[in-house]
């Protein structure tokens, strides 16, 4: 079954002629381009790295917002049925696109009751006009996924690329929204900035420098649970050398655009080339066999680690 752009069925898309062939994507894009980022507290909130997917429905009792952010060439994409207001969301790094797209659509259908009760609405963030087009690659992956997709998916937004654009410094293109949130219940979808993105995120972040390339579920919805792992990465022959170099060096050593990434990128990263370094083998030293798991604190918003 196919993907469903502007009512008509869609077979494949392009992203080279996507913009010319779909002109009203930018006018949807427009109100998101135009509001600020909301910063987001840690109450209700499910925060989703790259390479991971998570999602819920309206019922949850702890989680009423999911976000990512740090999205440069990466796109978020919010898969949500209009019915029961199932949601998830990933942010595609370009890796296993269509085993990413395929658990987005297992946990809204565990989370529906009845499919006939409305449809799958599909929104796409992220990616500018960079030039190596590393976005473009990353959309059309996406695209490819969705049109192979068993099911019938409804292309709602994408504000992607060309549409999230700005040209600044020397005439270099940034990113406009670099993160979004959800509201689970009521559907809507802003900009979003979240200081605090959970529990183990230097060990989650390690996953993509030398781990598999599997997007990993982190959610556990049926118990309210994040669950982190547990997961193995190889050892880092170069960590050390990375660790000595300056914050412009590593940006350049191990970014798809150096010069767009946010500020926290490289203290992001330098945790993360630490945990690879101190902790060569995760299985043993931190998940030990087993999942970390963690409730929400339903006051703070603090996650909880869960003592086994």
């Amino acid at each position: 079954m196919p993907l469903f752009i502007e009512g008509d069925r869609v077979k494949s898309v392009n992203i080279d002629n996507f913009f010319a062939k779909f002109p009203a994507f930018k006018d949807s894009s427009m109100p998101y381009l135009q509001k600020s980022p909301k910063v987001i507290e840690p109450r209700g909130l499910l925060y989703i790295g790259q390479r991971e997917i998570g999602g819920t429905s309206p019922k949850d009792p702890a989680i009423s917002i999911l976000g990512s952010e740090d999205a440069t060439t990466c796109h978020i994409a919010i898969l949500r049925h209009t019915g029961s207001g199932a949601t998830s969301l990933i942010h595609f790094d370009g890796c296993c696109v269509r085993q990413g797209l395929d658990s987005m659509v297992k946990i809204v259908k565990d989370l529906t009751e009845d499919m006939s009760t409305g449809r799958l609405e599909m929104h796409l963030f992220g990616g500018f006009s960079d030039e190596r087009k590393n976005s473009h690659k990353v959309s059309n992956d996406i695209f490819r996924a969705l049109s192979d997709c068993q099911h019938n998916i409804y292309l709602v937004t994408a504000c992607i690329i060309n549409y999230n654009t700005v040209y600044k410094k020397d005439n270099k293109p940034f990113p406009v929204i670099y993160g979004v949130a959800v509201n689970v219940a009521t559907g809507e979808i802003f900009p979003a900035t979240f200081p605090d993105k959970g529990p183990d995120y230097d060990v989650r972040c390690a996953r993509h420098f030398t781990g598999s390339k599997e997007n990993l579920t982190i959610y556990d919805y049926r118990r309210n649970e994040l669950t982190i792992g547990p997961f193995q990465y190889t050892k880092m022959s170069q960590v050390d050398m990375y660790l000595s170099l300056s914050d412009e060096q590593l940006k350049r050593f191990l970014s798809t655009s150096p010069d767009q990434e946010p500020e926290d990128f490289v203290q992001n990263v330098r945790a993360s080339l630490i945990c690879i370094r101190d902790c060569p083998n995760p299985m043993k030293t931190i998940f030990h066999g087993r999942p970390r798991r963690y409730n929400k604190d339903s006051s703070t918003g603090e996650w909880k680690l869960i003592q086994d």
